[in-house]
């Protein structure tokens, strides 16, 4: 039996890959990625793939564009039609 622990500091956030994205008008995806800063290792983006908004794309979300974190879902400040107007870039497998 394999056991996990996760170690998140006190008044920090944990968020998994994996996680539910919601916009403030819905679900948009999951969290598939993570961009971070090489300085100091925190994260600095969340990275959607292949959500139904965008087809074959990768978004990519600035942390302050997050509202909240509860229940392995982060919930985003911006609606699904500002999440459409990030730069995005397309998935080449």
């Amino acid at each position: 039996m394999t056991v996990t622990v996760e170690q998140v500091p006190p008044a920090e956030l944990g968020i998994h890959r994996g996680a539910h994205v919601e916009a403030s008008d819905g679900r948009v995806g999951q969290v598939d990625e993570f961009l971070v800063n090489p300085a100091n290792f925190h994260i600095t983006h969340l990275v959607l793939r292949e959500g139904h908004l965008w087809g074959k794309q990768v978004v990519t979300i600035s942390v302050s564009a997050i509202e909240s974190i509860k229940d392995d879902c982060v919930y985003l400040k911006l609606s699904k039609a500002e999440l459409l107007a990030l730069p995005h870039v397309p998935v080449h497998h």
